[in-house]
C-alpha cells in the first residue's frame, strides 16, 4: 500500500470518527433540550393547576334562557317542537326542573315511578323518570344548552337518618325550638349526599346547573345542635335567642317580627352565609370533577341587590360575599309583580326599581354576561299570564342599561314568544 493510499484511509477514518462524535453530541444536546422543554411544560401545567380555574374556562356566552317548571308535552315529539320554538325565538338555554317534590306537577311526557325524587339516575334520591339525558340530547341537536334546575335544602334526598338531618328553628310565638321541613347543611350526611347527587346530574351531559333559592337560612334558623356547637367553638359567642333578638313583636295581622338585632346575631348571620357559600363551593368543585366546563348559576333574592342588610338578616344571603365563588352567573329573581306587591310600588316605580337594580349590578359584576335577570311572565297569585306589554316594559328597562343575560319564568307552550324574541336576539 502506497503512502498516499494509507494517508487517504487514515483521513477517511478520522472523518468518520469526527462525524460520529458530532452526531453523538448533537443527539445528547437534543435530548437535553427536549428534556428541558418537557420539564418547562410540566412545570407550566403544574402552575396552571394552582391558578384560578375560571381563568382557563371557555368564555361566557350571554345566557338567554327559558326556565321550565313543567314541560306540558304529551311525548318527546312535542318536547322537540317546543325546543325548536324556543330556539327560533332566540332562546339559547333551557333551564329545566330536575327535581320533583310533593305538590309539583309532573312533566307530562314522563312516566313517574314515584311521587317525589329526581329526573336522572342516582342512588341518593328516588328516580321519578330519568328523562334529563334525553332532553339534553334533543336540545343539543338544536343548538340549545340545558341547565338542570336543582335544589339543596329542599332536595328529596334518600338519607339513612332523615329525622336527624333536619334544621331547627326558634318559634317566636311559642318561645320553643322545632324542626324545619328542610335539611340542615350542618348534617354531614346531607352534605355528602348533595355533593354526590350533583355529580350524578353532571353525568347526564347537562351544560350547567341553576341552584334553587333554598340555599338560604332564615333569621330564626339553624339551631341544629351541631351548628350551635360549631358556631360557639369557632366564635366564642353563646348562641341563644336571648342573645340574638333584642326586640320581638307581633303585628296586627298576627305575624311576628324582630325590631332590633344584637351584634352576635349579625356575627351569626355572616357565619351562616359563609357556611352556605362553603357548601356551594363544594358542589361546584365536585361537579367540575365530572365536567370541568359545567357552568354554575346561583339564585339570589331581589333583596340581595336592593336591601343588602335585610338580605343578610332574613336569608343569610350576601351577593358581595358570593362573588368570591367560581360562579358563572348571578341569577337575580327580578320578579316585578312580586317586587311591586311587597314594596308597595306603583307601576313606574317598579320599572325604575328594575332598571336601578340592573345598573347597580353592572357596577359590581365585571362581566355583563354574568348578570342573569330572571323575568316573571306569570302572576304568582292568580297563575295567569302577564300581558306582553308589561313584560316588554320590564325587558326594555333592563336593556336600556346593558345587554345582560336574561331568562323568563316560567316557560309555557301557551305563551306567545313574540316579545321574548325582540330581546333574545
Amino acid at each position: 500500500m502506497t503512502f498516499h493510499r494509507k494517508k487517504k484511509m487514515i483521513l477517511s477514518i478520522l472523518v468518520i470518527l469526527m462525524v460520529g462524535s458530532i452526531a453523538l453530541l448533537l443527539g445528547l444536546r437534543y435530548r437535553d433540550v427536549s428534556a428541558f422543554f418537557q420539564g418547562q411544560a410540566e412545570a407550566s401545567v403544574s402552575r396552571v393547576g394552582h391558578l384560578n380555574e375560571k381563568r382557563f374556562r371557555p368564555p361566557l356566552q350571554r345566557l338567554l334562557g327559558a326556565q321550565v317548571l313543567t314541560l306540558n308535552c304529551k311525548n318527546y315529539g312535542e318536547v322537540e317542537q317546543s325546543i325548536v320554538d324556543l330556539m327560533e325565538a332566540g332562546v339559547n338555554t333551557l333551564i329545566v326542573r330536575a327535581f320533583q317534590n310533593h305538590g309539583d306537577t309532573f312533566h307530562r311526557f314522563a312516566r313517574p315511578r314515584c311521587q317525589v325524587g329526581v329526573y336522572f339516575e342516582t342512588e341518593h334520591a328516588e328516580v321519578v323518570d330519568p328523562v334529563l339525558t334525553r332532553l339534553v340530547s334533543i336540545a343539543h341537536r338544536h343548538g340549545l344548552q340545558v341547565f338542570a334546575w336543582m335544589e339543596t335544602r329542599k332536595m328529596p334526598l334518600r338519607l339513612n337518618n332523615p329525622g336527624k338531618a333536619q334544621a331547627v328553628r326558634y318559634d317566636f310565638a311559642k318561645k320553643t325550638f322545632e324542626l324545619v321541613p328542610m335539611w340542615s347543611i350542618f348534617a354531614e350526611e346531607v352534605q355528602r349526599s348533595l355533593v354526590e347527587l350533583y355529580q350524578d346530574v353532571a353525568r347526564t351531559g347537562i351544560d350547567g346547573i341553576l341552584v334553587q333559592d333554598d340555599l338560604v337560612m332564615y333569621q330564626y334558623e339553624d339551631f341544629y345542635p351541631g351548628a350551635v356547637s360549631l358556631f360557639e367553638r369557632e366564635t366564642g359567642k353563646v348562641l341563644s335567642p336571648k342573645t340574638l333578638y333584642l326586640s320581638i313583636f307581633k303585628s296586627p295581622k298576627g305575624r311576628w317580627f324582630v325590631r332590633n338585632y344584637s351584634y352576635t346575631f349579625w356575627r351569626w348571620s355572616r357565619w351562616k352565609n359563609q357556611k352556605l357559600l362553603d357548601l356551594a363551593r363544594n358542589l361546584i368543585r365536585a361537579t367540575r370533577e365530572v365536567n370541568p366546563n359545567i357552568k354554575f348559576a346561583l339564585n339570589f333574592m331581589y333583596e340581595s341587590v336592593t336591601d343588602q342588610d335585610n338580605a343578610l338578616a332574613w336569608l343569610s344571603q350576601d351577593l358581595e360575599a358570593a362573588m368570591r365563588l367560581p360562579l358563572d352567573f348571578y341569577a337575580i329573581m327580578a320578579y316585578h309583580r312580586q317586587i311591586k306587591k311587597e314594596l308597595h310600588l306603583s307601576d313606574e316605580e317598579t320599572y325604575e326599581k328594575i332598571a336601578s337594580m340592573t345598573a347597580n349590578l353592572l357596577r359590581v359584576i365585571d362581566d355583563p354576561s354574568k348578570i342573569l335577570m330572571k323575568i316573571q311572565v306569570q302572576d304568582w297569585d292568580t297563575r295567569k299570564q302577564i300581558p306582553s306589554s308589561e313584560i316588554d316594559e320590564v325587558l326594555r328597562r333592563i336593556n336600556s342599561q346593558s345587554k345582560i343575560s336574561l331568562a323568563f319564568v316560567p316557560y309555557s307552550g301557551r305563551r306567545s314568544l313574540g316579545v321574548i324574541s325582540r330581546y333574545f336576539r
